[in-house]
């Protein structure tokens, strides 16, 4: 994965310290297909308080940044 993804995205968290669970769970999602990227997307979308679009966005790119398989 690049790095900032998560900061990319709206600032997420501080710049010495940037949020990027999100974008781990993105990730997460691709490497393992435990989970479906929809499926972490709509979690992001129900259960993050602030920020939600740019915590989708940031989870949807690190899906796409990291190879499966």
């Amino acid at each position: 994965m690049q790095r900032g993804v998560g900061r990319e995205h709206g600032n997420l968290g501080t710049r010495t310290a940037p949020i990027v669970n999100t974008a781990i769970l993105g990730a997460f999602s691709r490497i393992t297909g435990i989970v479906g990227l929809e499926a972490v997307l709509e979690a992001v979308r129900e259960t993050v308080p602030i920020r939600q679009e740019e915590n989708v966005a940031a989870a949807k790119e690190a899906y796409e940044l990291v190879r499966s398989g």
